[in-house]
């Protein structure tokens, strides 16, 4: 009879994760399967031969949990081949093929997990965003890998065309679903079948999306007395605007620890920039405006709210409400969250505010370009800028 022990082999680097593997024992003959599973040393119990969860980072607390269920289901697996397999060797054949036989669905929910545990949750977004618009357009439960050829992905490409979705969102999508392909081939999953040979896979330059001061001024002025909950997304739009531009995702975030003194101290989700945003009276209307909404919420609007704010359902929202004034005032153009930074980009611009000054980020096939900008100006020259843009509107 053969046994399994799963053991834990620790990287030379201790500060790096090191891997799980299975030592299998039959006829005294011993062999090793080593999996794609990472740990940290403290993540591991080696007398009990299992996940040690309380030593283990908040973070990483999900992440281990999947990793679990994972070997649980590797275990499950070999303890079916082993009872009908014959010799240790046949064991290992069986079970590299059957690993092989991977499904796509379950692969890209490791993925996602371990890129949420490594606190990348950007990325593990941009991977489930594109796992579901392709489950959705394939309209089953799974995928093998064996499976995705070059004829399934034009069926996908094509079938994102028909959505109307732009070109650089199914490069995107297709480029994230051949990066989970690659990985899989990097672990011997699969053979490298090159399936999305022949596909579009780079970026057009974007159209800009900005209105001029008219449309800003109309919308600062629209009466939305009666619709509280459109008056909030144009206030958060008109926030974004005045506050040079902020990324919703950022004004989503804004704690009431980011208010210091005269400034908005903040770090850009995106880049972890730190920025310096002084307060207008325009920015502090609107903050009074939802001081007596926000008291027992840490930030500073009632955007992120409930038990388990959602940021995805409030961007979602936040422009779903924005379409809606969009309706009201008769725009050719949807308002859009982006639209109020790439807004204030383009007319400070337009104002002949300095390009070294105004972070016209758009503007940069490389944003690293505008940071150097930005980081090398004294802040009262920004400060400035802004207000006299605002002064205008």
């Amino acid at each position: 009879m053969a046994s399994i022990r799963v053991k834990f082999r620790p990287s030379t680097n201790a500060n790096k994760e090191g891997v799980v593997f299975y030592q299998l024992i039959k006829d005294r003959v011993c062999k090793q399967i080593t999996t794609a599973y990472k740990l940290y040393p403290l993540e591991w119990d080696n007398e009990r031969g299992i996940i040690n969860h309380n030593e283990a980072a908040y973070h990483r607390r999900d992440y281990l949990q999947n990793i679990e269920r994972l070997i649980m289901k590797d275990l499950n697996n070999l303890q079916r081949i082993i009872s009908e397999a014959g010799d240790i060797e046949d064991i290992i054949v069986r079970y590299q093929k059957s690993i092989k036989e991977c499904l796509l669905l379950e692969f890209s929910h490791r993925i996602i997990q371990e890129l949420q545990g490594e606190g990348r949750a950007k990325t593990a977004l941009s991977h489930k965003t594109t796992i579901r618009s392709f489950f959705t357009f394939c309209r089953r439960e799974d995928v093998a890998f064996d499976e995705i050829k070059p004829l399934l992905i034009k069926q996908y490409e094509q079938y994102l065309k028909s959505k109307k979705i732009c070109n650089n969102s199914i490069s995107f999508y297709i480029r994230t679903l051949r990066s989970i392909y690659n990985r899989a081939v990097a672990e011997g999953v699969i053979e490298q079948r090159f399936p999305f040979k022949g596909i579009y896979l780079g970026s057009d330059r974007t159209v800009k999306r900005a209105v001029d001061e008219q449309i800003i001024s109309r919308l600062r002025a629209l009466d939305l007395s009666k619709r509280d909950e459109l008056a909030l997304a144009r206030d958060m739009f008109m926030f974004s605007f005045f506050a040079r531009g902020m990324a919703f995702v950022d004004v989503a975030h804004l704690s009431k620890d980011n208010i210091k003194g005269d400034y908005i101290v903040y770090q850009r989700h995106k880049t972890g920039q730190e920025l310096n945003i002084r307060l207008e009276p325009c920015l502090k209307n609107i903050i009074t405006r939802y001081l007596n909404k926000v008291i027992d919420n840490k930030y500073l609007f009632p955007i992120l709210v409930g038990i388990n704010p959602n940021y995805e359902s409030a961007l979602r929202l936040q422009n779903k409400r924005l379409k809606k004034i969009s309706e009201l005032m008769g725009l050719d153009s949807e308002l859009t969250s982006y639209v109020a930074r790439h807004s204030w980009a383009t007319l400070a611009k337009k104002r002949g505010i300095p390009t070294q000054v105004i972070s016209e980020s758009m503007g940069h096939n490389n944003e690293k370009t505008t940071l150097i900008y930005l980081s090398s100006l004294d802040r009262s020259v920004i400060d400035q800028a802004n207000a006299k843009l605002i002064s205008q509107i």
